[in-house]
């Protein structure tokens, strides 16, 4: 190999299937704000590990999403002496053929498999008919199921291993509300740290790491990342994804993070998104979370029935260990949103407290929701004890590999395919009882501007006025959904909370009624336009490292069949574009 080996990182090859009629690379329509219709919102996420690991190696490096077959095979005439893939369990039998074209064109190229795919190779599903697994195994040069980046540098000789990681120039994520497309919203993604210590019987994030938590990024060099995504958004207020499974059992972490936020004035409006746990966010006071920048937060609900060891046995959740809806509606006074996930088909499950359950968790009223059933995953131990008391389908194949399934193993008190049904109820309730996201947004953001009522301090006051903000632009929402609410009961909760917006704010700043006037226009526009069908069919990416002394850069070519290559703009024009 002469001079430094050249790498491509790729995805599997598109398109994709839809999952129960949504697209399951739409994150926010798919999941947390399924089923409101034009006031669902819409994203588009990247798959960042891959660009995290081409953004820290000193060699040429490429980054391939979502290509079509063709666009594949053409790149692999590019030559390559590494490809590395993010293996998704769901892509198994694509990469396979991935692997053969490889082989078959390239035979010296070394072949890496990383993702959390991998943990799932060595235990196939017993649908697994066609061997996909069998072969990536045997025909992997390296498999990885530890941290990516020092692993990469590692196998391409690209010393020293050990430098620190950087997060600079990942491509940002976006997202709008269904019916407001023309408007989205860049957020970029840092990673935090790797793998949860919690154990999760189903979890396979967990399971990865070996229940381990693996730092990648300390809070000086999450909070110089902020800075340099706020060059990059021109903006000194914005929403950053700090990316670790529970965030909050780090204590010192959490408060030395929010010292450096509030240690300079323009970094005030860093606001970020993480992962906790109900054990770990208990530890807190919501006033010091809200204090420390905490704007959202994942929380895994899961069911208010696995509390009770005895009851629940070995569906127990540990990281449970606290009072939900205590620490949720604290959450939600002090503005900071949340996205509470729900499981079904836990084997303390059944008819009667399966609804109740439900109720449980729409009364939350989360901002946002993922519900899914439950899926036992090669690698994690409910997968162990599914095949131990032999409740595994025969069928279950790889393309179940996803959210939107209920028929791969036996459900102790429910027919095959019945969860559907619990979880087409839990999301009908969710919209037609507490309505799209935004409502319980600008409800919160009204509850923590009263709640700082008084602070006199130029951080808290500071603080008030951004709340007063995100209240106006929430509230400028309210008049399309007085029309085309999903039922009487959300067109009413709007009404209530346009009302106490005058009374706690008055009439808003010019900004938000000239912003209300646009989103009444466009919504109703949408609401009269038939829906376009769905489809899952991402566009390609290509995004190429070109390294040379002095003179490192990096171009993009976007779109299935593009031609153009373009050097990568290092500000984008704004947050919302």
């Amino acid at each position: 190999m002469n001079g430094k080996p050249k790498v491509l990182l790729t995805t599997s090859y598109g398109p994709y299937e839809l999952g129960w009629g949504e697209d399951m690379y739409d994150m926010f329509t798919a999941r947390l704000s399924r089923g409101h219709g034009i006031f669902s919102l819409t994203s588009h996420c990247h798959y960042f590990g891959l660009y995290l690991i081409a953004e820290n190696l000193s060699c040429p490096a490429t980054v391939l999403e979502d290509p079509h077959w063709d666009e594949f095979e053409a790149e692999l005439d590019q030559g390559y002496d590494y490809i590395g893939f993010q293996l998704k369990s769901l892509h198994m039998d694509k990469i396979a053929e991935m692997v053969a074209l490889i082989r078959k064109k390239s035979p010296r190229t070394k072949i890496v498999m990383g993702g959390y795919g991998v943990s799932t190779l060595y235990d196939p599903v017993p649908g697994d008919t066609k061997g996909s697994a069998k072969y990536i195994l045997e025909n992997s040069d390296y498999l990885c199921r530890e941290e990516g980046t020092r692993f990469m540098r590692k196998v391409v000789g690209d010393d020293p291993v050990d430098r620190p990681i950087t997060q600079y120039h990942l491509p940002l994520t976006g997202f709008s509300i269904r019916g407001l497309k023309q408007r989205y919203i860049h957020v970029p993604i840092i990673l935090v740290s790797l793998g949860c210590p919690n154990a999760c019987e189903f979890c396979n994030t967990s399971a990865f790491f070996h229940h381990k938590k693996i730092m990648v990024a300390e809070p000086r060099e999450t909070y110089d990342f902020m800075k340099n995504y706020s060059r990059r958004l021109r903006s000194d207020q914005f929403l950053t994804l700090l990316f670790d499974e529970d965030m909050f059992i780090n204590k010192d972490y959490v408060q030395e993070l929010g010292r450096l936020i509030r240690s300079d004035r323009k970094t005030w409006n860093y606001k970020w998104f993480t992962f906790g746990s109900i054990r770990g966010l208990s530890q807190y006071d919501p006033e010091e979370l809200r204090d420390c920048g905490l704007a959202a937060v994942w929380v895994g609900v899961e069911s208010t029935l696995c509390d009770d060891p005895e009851a629940a046995g070995k569906d127990h959740l540990p990281k449970r260990a606290g009072d939900v809806a205590r620490v949720i509606a604290g959450l939600h006074r002090n503005g900071i949103q949340t996205v509470a996930s729900m499981v079904l088909g836990f084997d303390f499950h059944n008819r009667e407290n399966i609804e109740r359950d439900i109720d449980f968790f729409v009364g939350l009223k989360p901002t946002f929701y993922q519900i899914g059933p439950l899926t036992p995953c090669p690698g994690t131990p409910l997968y162990d004890r599914m095949k131990e008391e032999d409740r595994l389908y025969d069928s279950y194949q790889w393309k179940d590999f996803h959210l939107w399934k209920d028929d791969v193993f036996k459900v102790v008190n429910f027919e095959r395919n019945e969860i559907k049904k619990y979880f087409d109820l839990a999301h009908e309730r969710l919209v037609k009882e507490n309505g799209p996201p935004f409502l319980a947004g600008l409800e919160s953001f009204l509850d923590a501007y009263q709640a700082l009522e008084g602070k006199t301090d130029d951080f808290h006051e500071e603080q008030r006025e951004w709340f007063k903000r995100m209240a106006s632009v929430s509230r400028s929402l309210l008049k399309p959904l007085m029309k085309y609410g999903a039922s009487p009961a959300v067109k009413e909760r709007a009404a209530r909370l346009d009302q106490r917006y005058h009374e706690v704010i008055g009439r808003g700043p010019v900004t938000s009624k000239a912003l209300g006037l646009m989103a009444d226009w466009r919504m109703s526009k949408s609401a009269q336009e038939p829906p376009a069908p769905v489809v899952s069919d991402p566009p390609a990416r290509w995004t190429y490292y070109h390294r040379e002394p002095g003179k490192d850069a990096i171009f993009v070519r976007k779109g299935h069949g593009a031609t153009r290559v373009k050097k990568r703009r290092e500000r984008v024009a704004a947050i919302i574009g």
